[in-house]
């Protein structure tokens, strides 16, 4: 064949003569892309610009509302009427006298007490601060008594409530764990539980203790602290003989048994002289002198603690007895029904924010305490801190005692752990002042106020109290700046009887209309927190849960953590989800409830930040601590009862409508609202909680202003929408379809026969096109000739202008065998170098291949094989990738892998091989020809010429 002169050459199917086409092309593209990039920049910043809502001001700015009240506590200034100690006293003298000399017990190994103080810390499960308390000052205390077991019933049957990381963390720091056992369940105690279990038949305490037993060898514990309250001294001596059994029980396995003493008339059922042998420790009480469910008052005045220290340890192993101090604080709301147990940094907290002037460390009582306002309700709090410790620390060492505990881990003042290390009789100098009077304001964040609905204030600041000593050697202390800690501030408690349910994570096609429907049975309105992503998928029922009078709230986007996200995430997350809401609703919304972690108040300032920068724009954050957790799918009837059993800590309810299987939550909510109902609660509203109305956490749109920017976004949303649908389903159908084809190829290729071997040995002409391969090509001739085909063979190569030693190689390689020629030509392109390769040839068969493609020795006639058949035209070779060193090397070796062994056997059954290609074929001159030979008009001549 020759070179196709110029002028023969017939326009190509995107010829454009006149230079036309492309100006105009790029101008639409232009223009295109430009509006394109307009549009998404304005759609962009509508996401981040900040929603104009309005709160009142009364909702979100809560600081400050309380106001201090200076008021003189009579609990706190007259001697007690009543000395229950002197009683306890006298009646044990009595007791003594009475009876005679005590008869000498039978001989037990109980355990001998060790010398060193015992250092006990009381752990509360589920409090986070509690468990930092117990990481940073692990080294200073020597025993640990977590929450761990409570007896429900009369079978001795136990309630499990272990903090999983205990065990390990114990054993690690050389603490020795010594879980709670008490008779607590929920608010309650159960007393009747101990006295049958003590009355009961041997069997029944035999599998009690073997219960004990096993859960204190699980948890690797070194004993168990025994608090069993309000028990009838009726069954004195039956527990007294079960208690004995118990410590037997324990002492044959290693283990101890420590016995707590409520002061007052807890201690008529308690034997000490039976049981002082026995029990390897009593742990007296002795705090909470004022109870939660008592008028305000001291928590551990001066001569009540001294005098029932006194009592207790008067003709006692002084050894024996380890004495817990408080260090916490209650919050009584006057004419409520109990108080509040609040921490040290709380009670800090509440005093600054009323603007309390001072509190004091004093005679007689040593019991600070202050009063406030908080709107029309009154409170009162009483606290114990480091000055009220070091006194009964002193007043316990003096007594000699085994050691002494604290009540508990994560509400004490932090300067006691300071105050430990001082001696008794230190003096008030310029270090001990920086170590205890100072108040550090710390990352500690602190609750104010009573409901779910919160408001956030990161403000820090130290404080400072003056230490002193009076006359009587007590140390004292007047507070004359409260510190601030970052604080939560609540709201929305609502009435006693009000409940709002509120629904999380929706909407969801399957399970929001079943709620909706339920809910509408029996008008009762509920408040719906949504997902942005869901919402724009079904908007439809966003409607449907405005248009039923339910409210509706901001769940972020796409439900991610918040507190992992950088500020400018949060407020895209929420803008994002505001601008859709409002798109579809004509509605904004201020309620917001963070994802995760949002049945508990936030402990770590990572949770507090996304709260704060919600409320920077204008947003009321929702809480909840009612939590069945209907997510887990505990079924119908343990999420009733879970709310049951937390519906008196708190007023919000919390639920899930989307995020999975809801069919337990859809049959739970029939029941829920019943036993509500019977409670005599009423589901009300999250506006209805915070004293306002529904348009006011719901502001309708107004007309004017923000037009262009919602239209900008509603437009941008359904824009949005539909390009995610239509990826969404091209990628289900372009899915489906590689999958159908795959294995239709996999079928095809496994019916593929090679037909019986012909005996072919037709003269053939292989033609190769060669630039700058000179390190290649001389091994590629090598293994193209060392070939088992049998009929003659001959081999152009064309050098395309090469620039290095390519047609040296050929030339030296023709030389050696005369089946190899060379032609040369200036650097042309290889579709013009195999053109006149084609025209150089002498056989009718023409076998392409590349220069750097290596042959295996029966290649050439498998290739060739087909010919036999008349019919064939072309002959399409398996290639192979020779270097995979690489992996874009590896992934190509996968595709010719499937191009060759399962693609063309599959169209070679349906006669429809579209390509054979030039690194490896063969095929008819005759038929190139009829072709009209090779196109110069394109880079892929073997795809051109086959197509």
């Amino acid at each position: 064949m020759h070179d196709i002169p110029p002028g023969a050459l017939t326009p190509f199917v995107f010829s454009d003569p006149a230079g036309k086409r492309w100006p105009r092309l790029r101008l639409i593209l232009l223009l295109a892309g430009v509006l394109f990039f307009l549009g998404t920049v304005l759609f962009v910043q509508t996401l981040f610009v900040a929603p104009q809502m309005q709160v009142p001001f009364a909702l979100r700015q809560l600081k400050g509302q309380l106001k201090a009240l200076q008021k003189e506590n009579p609990a706190g200034q007259v001697a007690p009427s009543s000395l229950l100690w002197q009683k306890f006293g006298a009646a044990r003298q009595a007791a003594k006298k009475l009876g005679g000399p005590a008869p000498s017990p039978p001989a037990r190994p109980r355990k001998k007490s060790p010398g060193n103080e015992v250092r006990l810390a009381f752990y509360a499960n589920g409090d986070p601060y509690s468990y930092a308390s117990l990481e940073q000052h692990a080294a200073q205390i020597t025993h640990l008594c977590p929450e761990w077991m409570a007896v429900t019933n009369g079978l001795g049957d136990l309630q499990i409530d272990a903090d999983a990381r205990l065990p390990k963390f114990t054993a690690s720091r050389g603490i020795a764990l010594m879980p709670l056992l008490t008779n607590l369940v929920g608010d309650s105690w159960q007393p009747e539980a101990i006295e049958n279990l003590a009355h009961g038949p041997q069997d029944r305490q035999d599998r009690f203790i073997r219960s004990v037993l096993t859960v204190l060898r699980n948890a690797r514990a070194t004993g168990v602290v025994i608090d069993w309250e309000q028990i009838d001294p009726v069954y004195k001596k039956d527990l007294s003989v079960f208690i004995d059994k118990l410590a037997d029980a324990l002492h044959d396995d290693d283990k101890q048994l420590w016995l707590c003493v409520q002061p007052g008339q807890e201690l008529d059922y308690i034997d000490f002289e039976n049981l002082s042998d026995n029990v390897d420790r009593f742990v007296a009480l002795l705090f909470d002198e004022t109870s939660d469910i008592d008028l305000p008052g001291p928590l551990g005045s001066r001569s009540w603690f001294e005098g029932w220290l006194h009592v207790l340890l008067e003709g006692a192993d002084t050894k024996q007895w380890i004495i817990a101090l408080g260090s916490y604080g209650y919050d009584w709301t006057i004419g409520g029904k109990k108080a509040e147990l609040i921490s040290f940094p709380e009670a800090m907290s509440r005093a600054n924010n009323a603007g309390v002037e001072t509190a004091e460390v004093k005679a007689p009582g040593y019991n600070p305490y202050f009063y406030f306002e908080d709107g029309d309700k009154e409170h009162a709090v009483w606290f114990l801190d480091v000055v009220t410790f070091l006194n009964e620390l002193r007043e316990v060492r003096d007594q000699k005692a085994g050691g002494f505990a604290l009540y508990r881990l994560g509400t004490e003042d932090p300067a006691l752990w300071d105050a430990l290390n001082l001696s008794r009789d230190f003096k008030i100098d310029k270090q001990t002042r920086a170590l205890l009077e100072v108040l550090r304001g710390t990352d500690t964040i602190t609750d104010v106020g009573d409901g779910e609905i919160v408001t956030v204030d990161e403000t820090r600041s130290d404080g400072m109290r003056n230490l002193g000593t009076d006359s009587q050697g007590y140390l004292t202390a007047r507070y004359a700046k409260f510190p601030e800690f970052p604080t939560l501030y609540h709201q929305g408690a609502g009435g006693e009887h009000q409940v709002a349910i509120t629904f999380d994570d929706g909407p969801d096609p399957r399970w929001t209309p079943k709620i909706l429907d339920i809910l509408k049975a029996v008008n009762v309105k509920a408040a719906f927190f949504l997902v942005g992503a869901n919402a724009e998928h079904y908007p439809g029922l966003v409607r449907r849960i405005v248009d039923d009078g339910h409210e509706i709230g901001n769940h972020t986007y796409y439900h991610p953590n918040l507190a992992l996200c950088w500020p400018e995430h949060v407020r895209l997350e929420l803008n994002a989800t505001q601008l859709l809401i409002e798109s579809i609703t004509g509605r904004a919304t201020t309620l917001f409830r963070p994802p995760y972690a949002a049945d508990t108040s936030p402990s770590q300032l990572s949770e507090l930040t996304p709260l704060q920068i919600a409320q920077d724009l204008n947003y009321l954050v929702v809480l909840e601590n009612i939590d069945p957790q209907d997510w887990a799918k505990p079924g119908a009837d343990i999420i009733l009862q879970r709310i049951k059993q937390q519906r008196r800590d708190g007023s919000i309810i919390l639920l899930h409508d989307a995020g999975g299987d809801r069919s337990q939550t859809v049959e739970a909510l029939p029941r829920i609202l019943d036993w509500l109902h019977t409670r005599g609660d009423t589901v009300v509203l999250l506006s209805t909680l915070l004293g306002t109305t529904r348009d006011a956490v719901m502001p309708r749109l107004q007309q004017s202003g923000q037009s262009l920017i919602r239209l900008v976004s509603s437009t941008g949303f359904r824009l949005y929408h539909g390009i995610e649908e239509f990826l969404w389903a091209f990628m289900i159908v372009a899915t489906a379809l590689v999958v159908i084809r795959t294995l239709v190829v996999i079928w095809l290729a496994y019916r593929f026969r090679r037909g019986p071997k012909a005996d072919f040995a037709e003269p053939i002409s292989v033609i190769m096109s060669a630039y700058n391969e000179g390190k290649v090509i001389a091994e590629t001739l090598r293994a193209l000739l060392d070939t088992e085909y049998k009929g003659d063979i001959e081999v152009v190569v064309i050098d395309d202008g090469s620039g290095d030693k390519t047609a040296a190689e050929i030339e030296r390689f023709a030389h050696v065998d005369p089946r190899v020629r060379l032609l040369q030509q200036e650097n042309r392109g290889k579709a013009r170098a195999l053109q006149r390769a084609l025209s150089a040839i002498r056989h009718g068969i023409v076998v392409f291949v590349d220069a750097d493609t290596h042959f295996q020795r029966d290649t050439l006639p498998r290739l060739l094989e087909p010919f036999a058949d008349e019919r064939i035209g072309a002959v399409s070779g398996h290639a192979k990738v020779g270097n995979l060193r690489t992996f874009i090397a590896r992934c190509q070796a996968l595709e010719y892998t499937c191009g060759f062994n399962l693609d063309r056997r599959a169209y070679n059954r349906w006669n429809c091989i579209t390509v054979v290609p030039g690194a490896i074929s063969a095929i008819r001159k005759g038929a190139i020809n009829q072709a009209g030979g090779l196109s110069l008009q394109t880079l892929a001549e073997d795809t051109d010429l086959t197509l």
